[in-house]
């Protein structure tokens, strides 16, 4: 093979892997940033959301090498999240917040500051199963879930488009008990402990339609539950 050719494809990956790793320019801030950054020229305040990794767009790095990601499309991001080594920081343009009503666009699934988050229900069909578990009724009774995290999932609603939610959004708990399959909606009780294997006694009700069980675990919501 030619050496000036080998030579020009190893100096294209060397530029690519120096401009893919180049400080962000426009960003003033990290992840361990005191309570707010400026991006280009604006802006963001330190807060608490999730998001979806599909929504999350890489901009850059910061000057302490973290990565730096808009969550949407938008050219004047509202929001920033800054993954670093050994934190992750959240923040939302100067003026703005995170939706916490509206039409319901986006379900994210056990989300985590620091996760992958890729549990996502975004499909119409989707979205009208969940609101349609969100509406069930039936006897409240105690369960004990063996492991609060593997046995079940809680989700958290995005609204209007957002692709952000926050604990406020809270959309309930899906779990698999003793055969049964079982929703604990907002409000009912929920003790983790986690000094015994994050065992859990949930308040709940038994999901016993079979049409919206099926249409259930066609979803995310019901993704890498043991059962």
């Amino acid at each position: 093979m030619n050496k000036r050719f080998i030579l020009s494809v190893f100096t294209f990956i060397l530029l690519f892997c120096l401009s893919s790793c180049s400080k962000l320019t426009g960003l003033k801030g990290n992840e361990d940033s005191d309570g707010w950054i400026t991006y280009n020229g604006v802006k963001y305040i330190g807060s608490g959301f999730f998001c979806a990794a599909e929504d999350k767009k890489y901009l850059g790095r910061a000057e302490n090498g973290a990565r730096v990601y808009a969550v949407g499309n938008r050219n004047d991001p509202v929001y920033i999240v800054i993954d670093g080594s050994d934190n992750t920081g959240c923040y939302i343009k100067e003026g703005f917040s995170v939706p916490t009503s509206g039409t319901v666009t986006k379900v994210l699934v056990d989300p985590y500051v620091r996760g992958s988050n890729k549990k996502v229900v975004s499909k119409q069909e989707e979205l009208n199963i969940v609101a349609e578990l969100a509406a069930i009724e039936g006897e409240v009774q105690e369960f004990t879930v063996e492991n609060y995290y593997t046995e079940g999932n809680a989700f958290y609603y995005v609204y209007d488009g957002s692709n952000v939610s926050t604990n406020q959004n809270y959309g309930g708990y899906i779990a698999y008990v003793n055969g049964c399959w079982i929703y604990s909606a907002p409000g009912m009780k929920i003790q983790i402990d986690q000094r015994v294997s994050n065992t859990a006694v949930v308040e709940a009700v038994i999901i016993k339609d079979p049409e919206l069980l099926t249409g259930i675990c066609k979803t995310d919501l019901v993704k890498w539950i043991k059962r």
